[in-house]
């Protein structure tokens, strides 16, 4: 079969045919666009989720827990088993001895009564490795406060950093923003801290006992963690005065960040293996496994990405069989004519294939090419808006998709040989002299 002859057959037809396909093309385009479109925009949304728990929560890349029970294996909070200090010198000392571990920071949970001269309110929060959790955050997430100072610039004693709610309840002036990550080169808004004078008095049960301890505490930030419910019970301290709240030298977990390019798989089955070899109690999780908002946001935008690719698809399929069969139909003569000259089904039907396929993808090209001006113009605007149940805006982004957009080019393609070929074969059918002799 000669390919030169079929490619400058085929173009010749499109240009002379094609105007008969203007409108398959647009009605392809668009749904193209839309694909394009949504496909970057559910690229942007999990990147943004998957930054807001690996980076502005300090997850990390990997969790290291006890887990009470099954359920705590299942759902996050639903119950651990504290680790010990023995413990803890053991987890180090893997974790230090591995290359792909490039941070690792404690976390202790930690739940009673703040009050102040005029009000007394619950909290649950955190104590952390401060230094840790600045080098898992990253540049862009480190400064984590919306006023004040943070954790890992204040030099007062008894530091502590509260949630946005948590501090209006106890009668600071809360600026109205939310948390922004910081951009390359650009340099966070500092904001002054006004609370009431006077020291926060911080309440708790303490570990394994019925005893009650108490501390004071000087509010030194006022954080956006980004949900209003956790904003109005939030506090975060250091590590040394989480424990000593506690009267306690456990820790609930461990976050842990690896190096750029590490396989994060390979490394949770690595560290697993290496704690239980060196007869340590712990599970290690991927910070996904838990994480439920995560998995339904996914779960929902792939699901209206499947739906929109299911519909592009069904759309640019019956648009290009119905232009084929309009077409095909009305150059049967054509084709016999080429027949009789000697040329197989084959060719003819290779034929029309190529023809649909320069049309579907000349529509892919222009769907294609609207979706990168529509991104790059979203992209540029820095649209922000606030979801719903969050308590500061995330910016609207679209992504660019580049495999999103070659594997919609191929599948187009197909799609149009595929709708080239059913009215084809029914053509190539009926006999040469019958479709020669009709009028």
């Amino acid at each position: 079969m000669n390919a030169k002859l079929l490619l400058s057959m085929s173009l010749r037809n499109v240009r002379r045919q094609g105007r008969k396909s203007v409108g398959t093309l647009v009605v392809m385009a668009v749904s193209i666009l839309a694909l394009c479109l949504l496909a970057g925009y559910m690229q942007s949304n999990v990147e943004l989720i998957q930054n807001a728990f690996m980076r502005w929560g300090a997850r990390g890349h990997l969790v290291i827990e006890r887990p009470a029970s099954q359920l705590a294996r299942e759902v996050e909070g639903a119950g651990q088993n504290p680790i010990g200090a023995a413990m803890q010198a053991g987890i180090d000392k893997v974790l230090a001895a591995d290359p792909d571990v490039a941070a690792r920071a404690r976390i202790l949970r930690v739940s009673g009564m703040v009050s102040n001269a005029r009000v007394s309110t619950i909290f649950a929060g955190i104590g952390q490795d401060v230094q840790e959790v600045r080098r898992i955050k990253g540049p862009a997430y480190e400064y984590d406060v919306v006023a004040g100072t943070p954790l890992w610039q204040e030099t007062r004693a008894h530091p502590l950093v509260l949630g946005q709610g948590l501090a209006a309840i106890l009668g600071c002036e809360v600026p109205k923003v939310g948390f922004a990550p910081a951009q390359p080169g650009q340099t966070p808004a500092s904001r002054p801290m006004r609370c009431p004078p006077g020291p926060l008095e911080l309440t708790v049960s303490t570990r394994g006992t019925a005893r009650i301890n108490a501390t004071q505490a000087l509010p030194t930030g006022i954080m956006d963690w980004g949900i209003k419910e956790i904003n109005d019970r939030l506090v975060v301290m250091p590590m040394a005065e989480a424990q000593a709240l506690l009267n306690t030298r456990e820790i609930s977990e461990y976050h842990v960040l690896l190096a750029d390019g590490a396989d994060l798989d390979a490394a949770r089955d690595r560290l697993s293996a290496k704690l239980k070899t060196a007869g340590l109690d712990v599970t290690v999780f991927r910070w996904s496994d838990r994480a439920a908002f995560y998995q339904q946001v996914k779960a929902v935008l792939g699901g209206f990405l499947n739906f929109i690719a299911i519909v592009a698809g069904i759309v640019g399929f019956t648009s290009l069989l119905n232009a084929s069969y309009m077409n095909f139909a009305q150059r049967a003569r054509e084709f016999a004519t080429l027949r009789s000259l000697g040329f197989t089904r084959r060719f003819v039907m290779t034929l029309t294939a190529l023809e649909n396929s320069w049309l579907a993808a000349a529509a892919a090209l222009a769907g294609i090419a609207c979706a990168l001006g529509v991104t790059w113009a979203v992209r540029a605007a820095k649209i922000m808006w606030t979801p719903p149940g969050s308590s500061n805006a995330v910016p609207v982004e679209v992504a660019w998709v580049a495999p999103v957009y070659a594997l919609t080019l191929a599948g187009v393609v197909i799609l149009a040989a595929l709708a080239s070929a059913i009215p084809t074969r029914k053509i190539l059918r009926r006999p040469i002299r019958s479709v020669l002799s009709e009028g």
